[in-house]
């Protein structure tokens, strides 16, 4: 626990270092496994708080290399310069007077009659993706002006993206979907009138409008920090947790930044991505960061979505560091829910039901991701962050079978994993031929790699790190060719 939610600084390893392997990494494991997440939660108050550091994983020959680095943002290189919060983060605030007297300066920038301010922090520590000719990184989190360039090899920042497209919409999400035609579909959104689902170019970064999709209650938009999208679909989901405006500032609202209105249930927006016309139908409230995967049935009558479903935001309070660090208050539930969205035009009632079986193996499902050559697919197999109940955190790393509802397990005590990505083998024909990865926070204190058989699921190495990593969140994979 000391290493995954530490208050200290992690170094930055600029030199990849060697890491010492228990065990047998696969030698036909060969490319790098990059992750985003907090280098150190330094007086910060939240889980989704910290600055962003990248951790680097290159594998070669069965042995792998390790190295991590800060992200140079506005937000980090101000607090690194003066000891000092300069901007509020998910959680942690600035004082009120501060974020109204930036506030202030950032409308007269905007008149172009004062200095350029940058009010909203700009602290890129969700995501990561490759660029397609694999010479750099974007790191990504919830706001279009904190995407950030990295070069691949040093994990050097190179400088913040401008899309340069005109596209409306001050925030985005972290988890754009990437199609087999090579574009990304995401959406921006605002305090306006519309969300925007776009497709950007990969090699541009140009984003090009697919649809508007109208807010519920304009000016205020659902928090959408992930959305299920398939080849031909994207989905926008109007859960019932939507922006307050003066928690923006204050930070005061029910859940820090929303409100919660599950009377209201969920509106989702189904997008034709070839068309760009929209469909809207009801479903039940439910509240969700991450989709498993989304697809299209054979038959093309139906779009099933896949998530785990905390009920309501509680969750969001519940990852306060006073609660973390408490160990009083036991974890939420978080159970696999499908929804059905029917495509033959018979309803515009969306229906949802569980996938697992009845018993304490699913009780909670966070960070999950499945085979990337089955997203968007049809698929059996998921890797989530699971919990071996009791506790009060995701503290195992479960396999599940959507299809008969089982699941595998990899639990140690004391010990806190993450996101586990899923890394196919060359020439694979089962879906789940391959490895599992993770960063594993120690009981005893440090990190290590784990490495699991991804059919199994049991360990087949780990590599010991040379320092302790705190609790991340998202990563890719990039094969070295």
């Amino acid at each position: 626990m000391r290493t995954a939610f530490s208050e200290e600084f992690t170094p930055e390893l600029t030199v990849p270092v060697e890491a010492e392997v228990q065990g047998k990494i696969p030698i036909w494991l060969h490319g790098s496994f990059v992750r985003n997440g907090p280098g150190s939660h330094h007086g910060m108050t939240h889980l989704f708080d910290g600055y962003a550091m990248l951790v680097k994983f290159a594998f070669k020959n069965g042995s792998v290399k390790v190295s991590h680095r800060y992200i140079d943002s506005v937000a980090y290189n101000t607090y690194r310069d003066t000891g000092k919060m300069q901007f509020s983060e998910f959680a942690t605030r600035v004082s009120p007077l501060k974020s109204l007297w930036l506030a202030f300066l950032g409308i007269v920038a905007s008149t172009g009659i004062g200095p350029g301010i940058k009010v909203f922090t700009d602290n890129s520590s969700v995501n990561v993706l490759p660029t397609p000719d694999g010479k750099q990184l974007l790191s990504l989190t919830e706001s279009v002006s904190s995407t950030y360039c990295i070069d691949f090899d040093t994990l050097k920042t190179l400088g913040r993206l401008d899309h340069g497209d005109g596209v409306e919409g001050l925030l985005t999400t972290a988890h754009p979907t990437l199609l087999p035609d090579g574009s990304l579909i995401n959406l921006t959104s605002g305090f306006g009138s519309h969300y925007t689902v776009v497709r950007q170019d990969r090699t541009t970064n140009v984003r090009t409008e697919i649809a508007k999709v109208p807010l519920k209650h304009p000016p205020t938009p659902s928090w959408i920090h992930d959305f299920p999208v398939t080849e031909n679909y994207a989905v926008v989901p109007e859960t019932p947790i939507f922006f307050n405006t003066k928690a923006a500032i204050f930070g005061d609202a029910e859940y820090i930044l929303f409100d919660w209105k599950p009377e209201e249930r969920t509106l989702l927006h189904l997008v034709n991505l070839k068309t760009g016309a929209v469909t809207q139908f009801d479903a039940p409230p439910y509240f969700a960061f991450h989709y498993i995967n989304t697809f299209e049935t054979a038959d093309g009558s139906s779009l099933c979505f896949d998530f785990g479903d905390f009920g309501d935001p509680e969750i969001v309070r519940s990852l306060s560091f006073d609660n973390i660090r408490s160990i009083q208050r036991p974890l939420a539930a978080s159970p696999v829910l499908r929804m059905t969205i029917p495509l033959d035009g018979s309803s515009t009632i969306a229906t949802v039901q569980p996938l697992m079986k009845d018993d304490d193996s699913y009780t909670y499902c966070e960070l999950p991701l499945v085979n990337p050559q089955y997203k968007t697919k049809e698929y059996r197999y998921a890797y989530v962050v699971s919990a071996k109940t009791p506790t009060f955190f995701g503290n195992a790393l479960s396999k599940f079978d959507v299809k008969e509802g089982t699941t595998k397990q990899w639990h140690e005590a004391g010990c806190i994993p993450v996101e586990p990505m899923m890394v196919p083998r060359p020439g694979a024909q089962d879906e789940d031929d391959g490895v599992v990865l993770s960063i594993v926070a120690a009981a005893e204190g440090g990190s290590f790699l784990l490495v699991l058989d991804a059919k199994s699921f049991e360990e087949v190495a780990r590599a010991q790190l040379p320092h302790g990593i705190p609790h991340g969140f998202h990563g890719c994979f990039v094969p070295a060719n």
